[in-house]
């Protein structure tokens, strides 16, 4: 028999069947049709299966009408209500609040339908992994581009089931940046994937601190260096290695050097999360600079640029003064590459 992929927990589910239970109520009993995330992201191959199964083990249970209410649209609801002499006015919740209070008999003459709902154990079970419900939100970053995700952390949640996940994750972007900065160390020449995700590590453990509301200040640092680190490591360390593995062809050359401000210019996402940090700090004008080159100097990253011309650059780039920002980089990697 085919097992489920990852662990299981105390009560015996395996991560694809907790994701399952938390969205059950979401789905009718009769639903047949299901989205294909489940399949492809958390490898759910049948989801009425084990919608039944997870009912057949007591961890959800058949909903009543009044149940079902939320799920119906406003039109839906004002005919329900109708034909119980219920007024029709109001928004969706206060309809829905009158027709709750009318009795299950009366309710479930004309809604038919039924959707799944959590027993007391399947809630009980929901609380006791957390972490389920942290890879089903929405958030400003996505911990999987660097190879933390449901499985990883399910791993590790059910040898100390205790441990505050949150902890466990960033613990996992720690090791991924370690992981990274030891591939590229050991060899340069790799390519730009062990940089890239190095940098990137850093981007996601500030913004992971950021979604705590705890420390602004620790969030911003370690954003900062995510930027003077793409700067000097990520395009820094490339352009470099490029260089000097092109000596014989002068235009690829020239090529890298151009190259070099497309790979640490800011994007629109990139802007987005540093001004919405910069609003957090509540600091403005040269304030930013001093913060910016508070963290570049715990960066101790050398390279392309240094702590002064790294904070010239990301504040022309806030300031959208492109084509200053573009010259500075193109100045100071032309620079660079005159000491190879």
């Amino acid at each position: 028999m085919l097992h489920l992929k990852g662990k299981p927990d105390a009560c015996g589910l395996y991560p694809g069947e907790l994701v399952m239970l938390s969205l059950a109520e979401k789905y009718k009993t009769t639903e047949t049709c299901f989205p294909s995330y489940l399949t492809h992201t958390y490898e759910i191959s049948n989801p009425l299966k084990m919608l039944k199964d997870l009912h057949n083990r007591m961890f959800i249970d058949i909903g009543n009408a009044k149940d079902c209410l939320s799920g119906f649209k406003l039109t839906e609801l004002k005919e329900i209500a109708a034909a119980l002499n219920i007024s029709v006015k109001g928004k969706k919740a206060e309809i829905v609040d009158q027709l709750s209070a009318v009795s299950e008999d009366a309710l479930g003459a004309l809604v038919k339908e039924r959707t799944w709902k959590l027993t007391e154990k399947g809630i009980e079970e929901l609380k006791a992994n957390p972490y389920i419900q942290y890879f089903l939100e929405k958030h400003n970053y996505n911990v999987t581009e660097v190879g933390v995700n449901i499985w990883t952390v399910n791993e590790e949640f059910v040898k100390g089931p205790k441990r505050p996940y949150r902890d466990i994750i960033y613990g996992q972007l720690n090791k991924a940046m370690n992981e990274a900065f030891l591939q590229f160390q050991k060899d340069p020449a790799l390519g730009s994937a062990a940089t890239s995700r190095y940098c990137e590590c850093y981007r996601l453990m500030g913004l992971f601190i950021e979604e705590e509301g705890k420390s602004y200040v620790n969030a911003s640092d370690m954003y900062f260096q995510y930027l003077f680190k793409r700067i000097n490591i990520h395009a820094g360390l490339q352009l470099l290695v490029n260089y000097k593995a092109f000596s014989y062809d002068k235009k690829c050359r020239e090529t890298f050097i151009n190259r070099y401000y497309e790979e640490i210019q800011l994007y629109p996402y990139q802007k987005t999360e540093l001004l919405r940090l910069l609003d957090e700090l509540n600091i403005s004008g040269d304030d930013v600079r001093k913060s910016l080159s508070a963290s570049f100097e715990r960066a101790q990253d050398t390279g392309i640029m240094s702590v002064k011309e790294a904070a010239d650059f990301i504040i022309l780039e806030l300031s959208g003064d492109v084509d200053q920002s573009r010259e500075l980089a193109y100045k100071l990697a032309k620079k660079a590459v005159k000491k190879i």
